[in-house]
């Protein structure tokens, strides 16, 4: 193995000659004639001594004291007992302590089909061509989120690619910001005035607290999957789309929030993301973003139970208008109409419900009801019709839901037959058969939806 694995510049073998003298010994013996081995040892033995001889070991020096021992070390589980084992046991008997407190196991890196990268396959990804393509952010993004401790994970330049749109959503969020509040700075503190404004805010704490926690028990990938559920699902395709529509009066408010939230959310995101973060934060004025404290919100923005509730079901309203725009191909220029029953409920959020869901004429009528030929949607005691009439063919339409229904049922009686079949549940693998009732249950559950579309236009 010393042969095998021997470099040509490392720890030289601590063996002098003298004619045919042999001296063994950690220091040069004294006197003169003596000649050191010109061999060196296995490069794993040198990398055993890495966690002190990097440090001025054996003089000793300011930094052995300060950095040792660290905190984590983090490498590959392949070679756990090639270096961390060696590192443990040499740093152990030189110094008489341990060279870290964790030690953090990645898995191996492999291609999108799961194989090991090699070039007979020819499928190795060179991430510096993915950084040059990609950006060293999107590239370090797609090797931290998707992972898992001790797992290998598959590689692909789709992923990259994938993240290289986060990074760009990371920089129009914050160019939005900028152009919208005009003046930009770093905000201490914040009040939530408006129903999203409380939201937001309340998220973002929670968002904070379980980023924090994740990275503590060094799980990145869910850190980053957090941050980038808020980020991208939350703080930007819905905070940002509501603050467009605010009134004037409360402006002044929401873009303190929307800074104050920015600014926090780079610090965040610098971990994982230290280029596009670093190069956004420089608008703050704050110096280098790599210094700036861990955000700590505490529970000062926790929102009531009450708002948590009444923004879902604005989320909700919105969103069962976007689907009924989607479900029947509905111009997405086009602006409907709507008739909502509430008891008044979310009435004060008009504005907003006809800015974001694309609605001319809002109407709140506790009386309404349903329109002859209009689509209709439920959330939570909210009752929501959206009229069709001139706007959708809806003999056409609900012929084509009828066709769909009949084959719908055509293959769920199949499926029925065939698992009512003694001889297939006999010889075929519980896994099979499993899978088969999954089917037969998703087509029931989309018979069920189908039915409904063709009542709501009958």
């Amino acid at each position: 193995w010393n042969i095998s694995r021997q470099i040509w510049y490392g720890h030289r073998v601590p063996v002098w000659y003298k004619s045919d003298e042999v001296y063994v010994g950690v220091e040069e013996p004294d006197g003169k004639g003596w000649q050191q081995d010109k061999d060196t040892l296995d490069t794993w033995f040198s990398s055993g001594l890495w966690t002190f001889s990097t440090l001025g070991w054996p003089q000793g020096s300011e930094d052995l004291e300060t950095y040792h021992p660290t905190d984590v070390l983090e490498t590959g589980y392949d070679i756990l007992f090639f270096w961390v084992a060696r590192m443990i046991l040499m740093t152990t008997y030189a110094l008489g302590e341990i060279p870290f407190e964790h030690v953090y196991l990645h898995g191996l890196i492999r291609d999108e089909k799961g194989r090991k990268m090699s070039k007979s396959l020819g499928n190795v990804i060179d991430p510096l061509d993915m950084i040059k393509k990609y950006g060293a952010d999107a590239t370090r993004l797609s090797l931290v989120i998707g992972s898992t401790p001790g797992n290998d994970m598959k590689f692909s330049k789709e992923k990259v690619a994938g993240f290289k749109n986060f990074t760009n959503k990371l920089w129009n969020i914050a160019r939005f910001v900028f152009v919208s509040v005009g003046n930009v700075e770093s905000v201490g503190n914040v009040k939530g005035e408006t129903l999203a404004d409380r939201w937001v805010l309340g998220r973002f704490s929670e968002v904070v607290e379980k980023v924090t926690r994740h990275l503590e028990k060094f799980e990145y990938s869910l850190a980053g999957e957090a941050l980038r559920d808020f980020t991208w699902g939350e703080f930007a395709d819905w905070y940002i789309e509501i603050a467009k529509v605010k009134s004037q009066k409360s402006k002044v408010a929401t873009d303190k929030i929307l800074l104050y939230i920015l600014e926090r959310l780079l610090i965040l995101w610098h971990p994982f993301m230290p280029f596009v973060s670093e190069e956004i934060y420089k608008r703050f004025d704050r110096g280098m973003l790599i210094v700036a404290p861990w955000p700590d919100v505490g529970t000062a923005f926790m929102p009531s139970d009450e708002d948590k509730r009444t923004f879902e079901d604005l989320r909700g309203v919105i969103i069962s208008i976007r689907n009924i725009r989607a479900r029947y191909k509905i111009d997405p220029k086009k602006k409907l109409d709507a008739t909502i029953v509430s008891g008044g409920y979310l009435e004060d959020q008009s504005e907003i419900i006809q800015a974001l869901a694309k609605v001319e004429n809002l109407t709140f009528d506790d009386k309404a009801k349903k329109p002859e030929g209009s689509a209709s949607a439920v959330v939570g005691q909210i009752q929501i019709y959206v009229p069709l009439v001139g706007i959708v063919d809806l003999e056409q339409e609900k012929a084509k839901l009828e066709k769909e229904l009949a084959s719908t049922e055509q293959y769920a009686a199949s499926l029925e037959k065939k698992l009512a079949d003694k001889a297939f549940l006999k010889k075929a693998p519980k896994e099979v058969v499993r899978q088969e009732k999954e089917k037969l249950q998703n087509a029931k559950v989309h018979i069920t939806l189908l039915e409904t579309e063709i009542n709501s236009l009958s």
